[in-house]
């Protein structure tokens, strides 16, 4: 957090701190910087890397002082449509901060594919060493779809599922199925339309180190799919698909199922013939206040509801034509 109590960076300040940066041929931008948020930028210079995709990439250095003694570094990295990556590193030593920021490529923050382009937002952790120092951590991403943003954020406590955002351009309308995401697997969970787009979450398991890098692999799966499902008309993504999208129907109807069961169980406790103290009996009875209280104590609460059939889509196209909005 910004210390607001801490004074403006003085000219000599403003000179020492941009020593390291200058002597790699970095040039101060005043005008861009804050002196009363104790912020320097730096004048953004070209980055060529080798994917056609990534063709005009920029880059902009970014120095904080939150605190004394202690430094936040940025890199952006931009493309010429506004796409942007980023990376960042604290620490004591703003030198030390820039060369651990220039052993990662531009390119490690970019991942291209058919149709889509990701850019990632990343860590670095100054404090790390062996194998993990300078190894970025993955905080959240970006997915470029045409004019289809898809992005993933991770929640920042461990066992909370990340977020995946679907936002189509201003005024463009998409009707897409709740099941998209979730047929690729337990980890997705069901579409669901908002008022900013439309959401869903991803389960990850690990350490937080785990989780990044899960979440990063699954934002490049997610991107992929989305792109060749676009790409094709609604009824090839239920021909394609419809074991998938019966197993994810089987798996929304389970929590409305064990409910049905644990209420036919309770009522069938007389006709079994159960001592009074039998513990198979005290068992049956109680179980579903037990499991309800389970329920609450959950991460996401369960739906009980009767899923729709998987059925072939009508439509011709994801989009809805002009003449129907």
């Amino acid at each position: 957090m910004q210390d607001r109590s801490a004074p403006p960076l003085t000219h000599h300040q403003i000179i020492a701190l941009a020593e390291p940066f200058v002597r790699r041929g970095r040039q101060v931008d005043l005008q861009a910087s804050d002196r009363l948020a104790r912020r320097l930028l730096f004048k953004p210079i070209s980055t060529e890397v080798p994917d056609p995709q990534l063709a005009g990439l920029t880059e902009v250095l970014q120095i904080d002082q939150p605190e004394p003694g202690r430094y936040r570094l940025t890199r952006l990295l931009t493309l010429p449509g506004g796409l942007q990556a980023g990376l960042q590193a604290e620490g004591a030593k703003p030198d030390d901060l820039l060369a651990l920021v220039e052993t990662v490529p531009a390119a490690r923050q970019f991942d291209t594919g058919a149709g889509w382009r990701i850019a990632r937002w990343h860590r670095l952790d100054a404090t790390a060493h062996g194998a993990t120092r300078g190894r970025p951590i993955f905080m959240h991403g970006i997915a470029e779809l045409g004019e289809i943003q898809l992005a993933l954020t991770l929640s920042g406590t461990k066992g909370m599922p990340a977020e995946l955002r679907l936002a189509p351009v201003a005024g463009d309308s998409l009707t897409l199925p709740e099941d998209l995401f979730a047929v690729l697997g337990l980890a997705w969970s069901l579409l669901r339309l908002r008022t900013d787009g439309w959401h869903a979450s991803l389960r990850l398991r690990g350490d937080v180190l785990a989780q990044a890098g899960d979440a990063e692999r699954r934002l490049t799966q997610a991107a992929a799919h989305l792109a060749r499902t676009l790409a094709e008309p609604p009824a090839r993504f239920h021909e394609q698909r419809v074991a998938a999208r019966w197993a994810v129907a089987a798996r929304r109807a389970l929590p409305l199922l064990a409910c049905v069961l644990l209420i036919a169980g309770a009522a069938a406790v007389p006709r079994l013939g159960l001592a009074d103290d039998s513990a198979l009996r005290m068992l049956i009875f109680n179980a579903p206040p037990l499991l309800l209280i389970l329920v609450f104590c959950l991460r996401e609460l369960p739906r009980f509801e009767i899923p729709p059939i998987p059925r072939r889509p009508s439509t011709r196209a994801w989009r809805d034509p002009p003449s129907s909005r």
